[in-house]
């Protein structure tokens, strides 16, 4: 039963080949790729091909915070801290809150600034990104010791800094990596010769490289390399960085970012050096979309960035409310996104997956 199933896979696989900018994501594996392992990565894509995975917040609020409360957002450097900036006002105006962002750029003396900054004003939660909480040195303890929760978006080993919960923590980002090197499975086969770019600033990058490496290992044929890109690289030299590494590696047919603002000017980069490798990257931003649907980009595992700006909020009012958070409810839906896939809509105000998620939570928070 089992040999017919593969070959049914096998007569109906679409090749893939290595081509590069338009490459259309798939749940079924290349041509020549029927293995056992590109049978179980198309099985593992699939939730998220073609549309976006479940809806993570399926449980109630208690208690909404008191009226007045502050929820203040230490905004990071990193670009997508802008773009969390300019969503959290919907979600803490719904809730019923007063919102404050206080600039925490990209050094442990910013940081800790930031943090002193938000202790005075006494807030009922603080919200922070993926970067390093130990650049907040103990500011984090002092907040959460005077009454703050304190929720991160995509933060990785926060608790001994103070970080009370996680929204796409470790377990996520993990799986998200191992999703990616699913999707080479799938769309490369046993041909794929990867480089993956992580991140060092961003706390999520080495657990979503090591479920990537996993992932990548049970691909028969396939091979990869990590190299490291960092953030304050997105948007000037980063491109430059993986171009040498291409012309130096020309086996390599396949570019994966742990965050896909890495590759933020690389659709130009590489038409300009003759190159079409296969790209592919985490939480593409609205400047990646652009190029994705242009075509100078492949695919990206889109992370939708208004439910875990909700999701952040909504795990902050139920740490107020003394309420516990199964973990399926501190998850982020995703979706891959190929040229198709991307809209006139998510080019101009990101993706979503999930565009009622205003009333979705208007449900749950009563």
């Amino acid at each position: 039963m089992a040999l017919i199933s593969l070959a049914a896979v096998a007569l109906t696989a679409a090749a893939c080949g290595s081509s590069g900018g338009g490459t259309n994501a798939s749940s079924t594996p290349a041509a020549g790729t029927t293995t056992g392992s590109a049978v179980a990565a198309a099985a593992a894509i699939a939730p998220y091909v073609g549309h976006p995975s479940t809806f993570p917040a399926t449980e109630k609020l208690a208690k909404r915070p008191a009226p007045g409360s502050k929820f203040v957002f230490l905004q990071c450097a990193a670009p997508v801290c802008a773009i969390f900036a300019n969503l959290l006002p919907a979600p803490t105006k719904a809730l019923g809150v007063d919102l404050g962002i206080v600039n925490s750029g990209s050094s442990a003396t910013t940081a800790q600034a930031a943090a002193a900054t938000a202790l005075t004003q006494n807030p009922a939660a603080v919200l922070i990104g993926a970067s390093s909480p130990q650049l907040y040195g103990d500011y984090l303890h002092k907040l959460g010791s005077a009454g703050s929760v304190v929720v991160g978006g995509g933060t990785v080993g926060g608790e001994p800094y103070g970080v009370q919960q996680a929204i796409g923590g470790a377990a996520s980002t993990n799986r998200a990596g191992q999703l990616m090197a699913d999707w080479v499975t799938v769309n490369k086969g046993p041909k794929a010769n990867v480089v993956f770019f992580g991140t060092p600033e961003l706390t999520f990058s080495t657990s979503m490289q090591e479920g990537f490496a996993k992932a990548i290992a049970a691909c028969s044929g396939c091979k990869a390399s990590y190299q490291q890109l960092s953030v304050t690289t997105f948007g000037t030299t980063a491109p430059n960085q993986v171009i040498s590494y291409l012309q130096s590696h020309p086996e390599t047919n396949t570019v994966v970012f742990a965050s896909m603002e890495g590759a933020t000017g690389l659709a130009a980069a590489l038409k300009n050096a003759h190159l079409s490798p296969t790209t592919l990257g985490f939480a593409p931003t609205p400047s990646n979309l652009q190029d994705i649907r242009d075509g100078g980009l492949t695919a990206g595992l889109a992370l939708d960035f208004p439910v875990q700006i909700w999701m952040q909020v909504n795990a902050a009012a139920r740490l107020i409310a003394h309420q516990t958070t199964p973990q399926s409810n501190l998850e982020v839906d995703m979706q891959f996104l190929t040229r198709n896939d991307v809209t006139a809509t998510d080019v101009q105000r990101g993706w979503t997956g999930y565009p009622d998620v205003a009333q979705r939570f208007a449900a749950l928070w009563g």
